[in-house]
């Protein structure tokens, strides 16, 4: 059996090594691709053989002017206050990217690491644009947010 690709978009690289590791320790066929933002994901994307997507949240280790999401509109929300505009883009970050990225994940698995136990009215919301979309809960391992994609591939 070929390996499947998961497309791991985050800006450091804890879910990407993690998700290697246990895939090698288990032996499972699965080859990790990761992606530093919105551009490496589309070109990812784009190339094909991606069978399914985990996003990370939060971008807090990455310059602004790589994050993807309604920079404008977030600082005339937030008073013309451009460090406040760019935090909140920072911690969404992951939202934005699934909104840029929906045309593309129509028909993929994909995991958010957000905890929708909350939130089922925004997770239905989100299902409209990305039908194979689920969150990550809070408790939930790694192996197991792996071992989701792996059922569903």
């Amino acid at each position: 059996m070929s390996p499947k690709t998961l497309l791991v978009v985050e800006d450091g690289r804890e879910y990407a090594d993690a998700f290697e590791r246990l895939a090698s320790l288990d032996g499972l066929a699965v080859r990790i691709v990761r992606a530093a933002g919105l551009r490496e994901a589309r070109e990812a994307l784009e190339a094909g053989g991606v069978a399914g997507v985990f996003l990370d949240v939060v971008f807090d280790r990455v310059p602004s002017s790589d994050l993807a999401g309604p920079r404008d509109e977030l600082l005339a929300r937030s008073g013309g206050d451009r460090a406040l505009a760019e935090r909140r883009l920072a911690e969404s970050q992951g939202f934005y990217l699934l909104d840029a990225l929906a045309p593309r994940l129509a028909e993929r698995p994909v995991v958010i690491a957000w905890d929708f136990a909350l939130e089922p009215k925004r997770l239905a919301a989100l299902r409209e644009r990305v039908p194979l979309l689920e969150g990550l809960a809070d408790d939930a391992s790694l192996t197991e947010a792996l071992a989701r994609f792996l059922r569903k591939l």
